[in-house]
């Protein structure tokens, strides 16, 4: 895959998935501005990126005039915009406990779906110009199914998907095709997943950055609509639509093994 001469824009590229995203962006020849709130995590990205020409632009994606600032580099700095991962995304994790949850879930609304949202819209003038294009939403296979403890999370992840969806099909006509990738449990520094790390059995379902960036790059280069990481968890919607009272029943089994270990833990 060839994107030499293309201006990759990458957010939440300061770790995780958005950072292995913006190196084998570089790698197959993009300049990329990475996109992130922590500044000197961008620098040494860019330190470590091969090729010229990148750049970097402290901002958070929850806050509009960050967004807009960050449009202003992409086009003063690059002039032109052809693929946009939305990448930045936080957990949110914990039990709805009123007042708090509420606080939380919009904190994870603000970052996960809303930043998407405020950096499509953004960059969508620029996207049309270099049209074909592509942007390229990180949601979660917790956007298809939801774990007791995670609503916040479920939330953001669910409305993503959506939209992503109902985009692809409006902006595809205007030459800019949305992607969504649908990893499932995989850890990194703000999703560190230490009971499944450490649990023998439960680490076999976990995916990695390496492999979520990979369906990145294939997104962009087929224009697909979806892609799941790993592929085998397509099958795990179906059981919540062709069986809702074994696929519930399955849940709880899962939330109890799980509450289980954290006990036990503690």
């Amino acid at each position: 895959m060839d994107l030499k001469g293309k201006v990759c824009v990458v957010t939440g590229a300061s770790s995780g998935i958005g950072r292995r995203t913006a190196l084998d962006l570089a790698r197959h020849g993009a300049t990329v501005c990475g996109v992130a709130r922590r500044a000197e995590r961008l620098l040494s990205l860019i330190a470590e990126l091969p090729g010229d020409g990148h750049s970097s632009v402290p901002a958070d994606v929850t806050k509009k005039s960050h967004v807009r600032a960050m449009g202003d580099h992409v086009r003063d700095v690059h002039g032109r915009c052809d693929v946009l991962v939305n990448s930045a995304g936080i957990s949110g994790a914990g039990a709805f406990d009123g007042r708090a949850a509420v606080a939380r879930t919009e904190q994870v609304m603000r970052t996960n779906f809303f930043g998407a949202l405020y950096c499509t819209a953004e960059l969508l003038p620029l996207l049309e110009v270099a049209a074909p294009s592509n942007v390229v939403n990180i949601a979660s296979i917790a956007g298809r199914i939801a774990l007791r403890g995670s609503s916040a999370y479920a939330a953001s992840k669910f409305a993503l998907v959506g939209w992503s969806e109902s985009l692809h099909f409006e902006l595809s006509d205007r030459g800019v095709f949305v992607g969504l990738i649908e990893p499932g449990p995989l850890p990194t520094e703000g999703f560190p997943m230490t009971g499944i790390v450490d649990d023998p059995l439960m680490r076999r379902v976990l995916t990695s950055e390496e492999k979520v960036s990979t369906a990145v790059l294939e997104t962009i280069a087929g224009r697909k609509l979806q892609r799941v990481v790993p592929r085998w968890y397509y099958l795990l919607p179906l059981g919540r639509f062709l069986a809702p009272p074994l696929y519930r029943r399955a849940q709880g089994r899962v939330a109890a093994i799980r509450d289980r270990r954290i006990k036990h833990d503690d």
